[in-house]
């Protein structure tokens, strides 16, 4: 029964009603407006001119914000970061020809890498995952899929362009945040949203993020299984494909799950599968295989995960392992109490970063690799990103391969005996600091390169490229043995990683304040000179600049520019910083300046001065160098590093302030004396003696230098 209009209170409830009404449309076109304004102006008035596409979202992540910023400086300057000239023979030594005797071998490169096209409209919710998605995409059943955020954009171009390289179609690249989304679509690479929440920044080993991304990672495997008949293949963002593995797993039709190792000593060296359990370090499951049959294994390994405090890799090994049995004559093996068959994928070719950029195992074997991971590294993102560099693995920009400034590129000359003391010998046996002496006088050699090549970049602004940094001892987070990772083998001396050595992530990648450290010192990897990828014009355009031995004719002094005969120039030894920028005047029309002697070119160096004429250059060049370099680890000792050090030649502090008059081996960050000290003087006062006493026996060592 309708109300009286003309009862009161029936009119006030309808003004009520109204008033509801009309606050309720307000509010939808409040919400609903802008969206559907967006869409009708992005779609119909203006299609694809909305200018956020044109630039990726700044991140508010330091990690994030560096890559932007040098991805903005290789974009207008061409520059970015490493390496080096051709090293000759270390001191006209022949190398040993050993697996570390020069950078893995790389195909062709494909055609350089297209820069971005005009952005285009892309609407994230129009890239979910379905079946739709991944079928037209399913090569031979297979589908090889990754993903990452948007901070590791130039790891995900390189792994599609790895992918492209082998022939391989069928693959997907999961974008963990919307702007990633954007980009992927831009560069046509094969993409969903993954819409994970996580931060755009470098994810970090170990971190909240790590831990949240391994999470996501294991549900989204559990995703792909519900979808019929597809065989899935993951591999992480840091890993570069050398060979389409598809016939290689074909070929283990009855594996449930097939899965990468750390295993660092092979138990096979032809091209079959790990045994099981000679074969029994940790599966990683950055590469992995599953088949439609693992998917109650997967079911079991996400609800494993609900313990926060568990690891997704410890979960698949403790789950795989469950009943294991060992594997048979085809290197198959039954896991998860009989439910699962599994194998594990050899490790010379599915390499670790250790097996690939250290032992080299497919060198030694003879073996094509079908896939390289960064994995057993010591500087971040950016250390992984130099390590397939090294290889000649990396897809760079144009600019990285030929920027506007030239480069400096390096001859060492490494004594035979240097080279003949490094063979292992020495390292035998539980790593203790006695141990160190051929390695260090090895590397410690070299070191003095790095410094007068730094010098000289800072000097000119040219590209350092470095050289191969010969080592004796392997790096580890734990106790060395032989030298090396506990389980590894590989000759002895081989060339180190960049990060083995110097700090990458921390010394030479950040932009740090010029008024403080100088300017900033652009490199490449040792490999550069000889990567495909390098314009031939660039390789083609040197001078060949020869530091001449004391008292050599024909060299120019400094008084004026250098005198270049037939596509050289000789330079006097010992030469500061203002008749050295005199002496190489003229120079700029050459891409490359092929420097040997360079540890003659500059007078004798000294913490306060000497190479650069203003000491307040001078003062910034040592502090940069203070930052620069990496550690020596491990020892059986607890601290058990030692830092490399660029001034060890001679009287210094280094980053920690510790006083060095002549280099000796101190163990971790602080002054090891200082604290052996202090435990005495805690244990004299103990022992009745006055702290006074004891700190004037402690100065008259200090000024005595008693030890």
């Amino acid at each position: 029964m309708l109300g009286n209009p003309q009862n009161p209170t029936d009119r006030m409830m309808a003004r009520v009603a109204i008033t509801i009404f009309t606050l309720g449309a307000l509010y939808g076109i409040y919400a609903l407006g802008p969206p559907v304004w967006w869409r009708i102006q992005a779609t119909i008035i203006k299609p694809f001119e909305d200018p956020s596409f044109e630039v990726l979202d700044d991140d508010p992540f330091a990690a994030a914000f560096i890559e932007q910023h040098r991805d903005t400086v290789h974009k207008k300057r061409g520059a970015g970061s490493q390496q080096p000239a051709a090293a000759s023979d270390p001191a006209g030594v022949k190398a040993p020809v050993t697996a570390a005797a020069k950078p893995a071998a790389s195909p062709p490169p494909p055609s350089t890498p297209a820069p971005f096209p005009p952005p285009k409209e892309v609407i994230p919710e129009q890239y979910p995952l379905t079946r739709e998605r991944i079928q037209p995409l399913l090569q031979d059943g297979y589908i090889m899929v990754t993903w990452a955020n948007e901070h590791y954009l130039d790891f995900a171009r390189t792994w599609v362009a790895s992918m492209r390289r082998v022939g391989i179609t069928g693959y997907l690249v999961g974008a963990m945040d919307d702007d990633m989304l954007r980009a992927l679509v831009r560069l046509d690479i094969n993409t969903w949203r993954m819409n994970t929440g996580i931060t755009k920044a470098d994810l970090g080993w170990g971190s909240q993020n790590f831990h949240k991304m391994g999470r996501s990672k294991i549900a989204l495997i559990q995703q792909f299984m519900s979808f019929e008949g597809i065989t899935l293949v993951i591999s992480d963002i840091d890993t570069v494909w050398m060979r389409n593995p598809l016939p290689f797993f074909s070929r283990y039709a009855q594996a449930d799950i097939l899965t990468s190792s750390d295993e660092l000593h092979p138990s096979v060296s032809k091209e079959e599968l790990e045994r099981w359990p000679v074969a029994a370090a940790a599966f990683n499951i950055g590469i992995m295989m599953f088949r439609p049959k693992s998917r109650e294994f997967v079911n079991q390994w996400v609800e494993s995960l609900k313990d926060p405090k568990m690891w997704d890799q410890t979960a698949f090994n403790d789950i795989v392992r469950q009943g294991a049995a060992a594997s048979g004559p085809d290197g198959l093996f039954k896991g998860y109490h009989g439910k699962l068959t599994v194998g594990i994928l050899p490790v010379a070719q599915f390499a670790s970063g250790h097996v690939f950029f250290v032992q080299r195992k497919h060198e030694e074997f003879g073996l094509q690799p079908y896939v390289a991971h960064a994995t057993f590294q010591y500087s971040g993102t950016p250390g992984k990103r130099h390590r397939f560099r090294e290889a000649m693995l990396f897809e760079d920009e144009p600019a990285y391969y030929d920027p506007p400034r030239g480069f400096i590129a390096l001859r060492l000359d490494i004594p035979r005996a240097l080279w003949d003391g490094a063979s292992g010998k020495n390292s035998q046996g539980s790593m203790t600091a006695e141990k160190l002496a051929t390695h260090f006088a090895l590397v410690n050699h070299q070191l003095l390169y790095v410094r007068a090549a730094i010098a000289l970049a800072q000097l000119t602004g040219r590209i350092l490229v470095l050289p191969p940094i010969w080592c004796e001892l392997d790096k580890y987070w734990a106790p060395l043995h032989n030298g090396n990772i506990p389980g590894s083998e590989f000759r002895k001396p081989f060339i180190c990683p960049m990060d083995h050595v110097l700090d990458i992530e921390g010394g030479w990648f950040p932009r740090k304040l010029e008024d403080e450290f100088g300017p900033q010192v652009e490199w490449r990897e040792y490999s550069f000179l000889q990567n495909p990828r390098t314009p031939a014009r660039v390789n083609q355009s040197r001078l060949a600049v020869t530091v001449c031995e004391q008292g050599g004719a024909g060299c120019s002094d400094g008084s004026g520019p250098g005198t270049i005969t037939e596509g050289q120039l000789r330079l006097a030894p010992g030469l500061d910083s203002t008749k050295l920028a005199a002496a190489l005047k003229g120079t700029d029309s050459y891409r490359i300046l092929d420097i040997s002697g360079i540890t003659r070119m500059w007078p004798a160096f000294r913490e306060d001065g000497g190479w650069f004429t203003d000491p307040e250059q001078h003062r910034r060049f040592v502090q940069r160098l203070r930052h620069m370099t990496s550690v020596v680890c491990c020892l059986q000792t607890n601290p058990g590093w030692i830092w490399y050090d660029l001034m060890w030649d001679v009287p210094h502090k280094d980053r920690f302030g510790r006083v060095f008059d002549t280099w000796h081996i101190k163990l971790g960050d602080q002054d090891q004396r200082a604290q052996r000290r202090l435990l005495a003087l805690e244990g004299a006062t103990e022992g009745g003696q006055s702290p006074a006493s004891f700190l004037y026996h402690m100065q008259q060592e200090a000024m005595f230098g008693l030890p």
